[in-house]
């Protein structure tokens, strides 16, 4: 699902064809932050008058055929920048749709410590260091589904404690199992960001920079 090819955006016809047929890394790069932007609004001045990605479309893009398609464009951006931290979301959201009942499962997970290793131990400080209560499975599900449809209109700052929650939502998996997010690389949900080493922990990293970032406004 995540590496399928096909059309990108089905936006306005002139966008999808620029999508599609751009082999420029820069001008990726500026395509993946317009449609981020685009679907989180409070970005003034990124649109013009006949710009073919505009918000409308992307949220009507994304009412109509889903948020895959807009999300291939994420796919390679940096972890802080807006772009690769909704590829992250995406992720995220998706693994819990596909496997709610293996999330479930690694979420209720009772910690027991009593022959545990110190690096068990020391995870298991880091997320309740944390000190913030971490959302079930379900209801970050919810959350992540209702900004990934475009329900953010008017800044950024307002995804910074989803960020933040999402982030301690993949420590607390970590701490309750092990940091492994996908094991198979045939998986269809295997990708650089939760393939690597300490995936579940190395993103919770990320998103809780990028949260710091959406905070301060500086998350574009």
């Amino acid at each position: 699902m995540v590496r399928q090819s096909h059309r990108p955006a089905r936006l306005d016809p002139e966008a999808a064809e620029q999508i599609e047929g751009s082999t420029d890394t820069a001008v990726a790069s500026e395509l993946a932050h317009r449609a981020a932007q685009a679907l989180i609004g409070g970005f003034p001045g990124t649109e013009t008058e006949d710009d073919p990605i505009t918000r409308s479309g992307v949220v009507a893009a994304v009412a109509t055929n889903g948020i895959d398609d807009i999300a291939e464009l994420w796919a390679d951006s940096p972890a802080t920048t807006l772009p690769g931290t909704l590829w992250r979301l995406f992720l995220v959201r998706e693994w819990i749709r596909r496997d709610p009942e293996l999330v479930a499962r690694r979420y209720a997970t009772v910690i027991d410590l009593t022959e545990a290793d110190d690096t068990t131990n020391a995870r298991f400080e880091s997320a309740l260091g944390e000190a913030r209560p971490v959302p079930s499975p379900t209801d970050l599900r919810e959350r992540l589904d209702a900004v990934l449809a475009g329900s953010v209109e008017d800044s950024v700052t307002e995804i910074a404690p989803l960020l933040s929650a999402t982030a301690g939502f993949l420590r607390a998996l970590a701490a309750g199992s092990n940091p492994v997010w996908i094991e198979d690389d045939a998986d269809e949900l295997a990708d650089r960001v939760t393939r690597r080493d300490s995936a579940l922990l190395a993103t919770a990293d990320e998103l809780t920079d990028s949260a710091r970032r959406a905070a301060a406004g500086l998350l574009d």
